[in-house]
């Protein structure tokens, strides 16, 4: 559910606003979390997809010029491996946003304390 939430509102977000909607969507999906690696990692992997196929349709609308203007310039050659970097920096960023927001959660909803059964045998 996270993984999905994520995905379709950071495409939407980012339709209308900057990039750095992504993390603020991420956080406020993060809030729903139920475990910190699931969490973690459905914030990663949507962000990832998304920043990749963004990559992708940007460099395919300009015919790869500035994507191998840029790889040529860092020392790649062609540009292909841009789109890794950028998805893996947005999926990192989009994953610790997730992960504070899962956290931030954590904090503020106290669990409630296990109480053992424990019985005393009386002699």
């Amino acid at each position: 559910m996270v993984f999905i939430l994520i995905l379709i509102l950071t495409i939407v977000a980012q339709l209308f606003f900057a990039w750095w909607t992504m993390p603020l969507v991420c956080f406020l999906v993060g809030l729903l979390g139920r475990r910190a690696w699931g969490t973690f990692f459905s914030g990663f992997f949507a962000v990832f997809f998304v920043w990749s196929v963004k990559a992708f349709w940007a460099d395919i609308q300009n015919d790869q010029i500035l994507s191998n203007r840029i790889g040529a310039m860092v020392g790649l050659g062609t540009g292909e491996w841009l789109f890794v970097f950028t998805a893996l920096i947005g999926a990192m960023l989009g994953a610790l946003a997730t992960l504070a927001g899962y956290y931030t959660k954590a904090i503020f909803v106290s669990k409630k304390a296990k109480v053992s059964t424990h019985r005393a045998t009386y002699k």
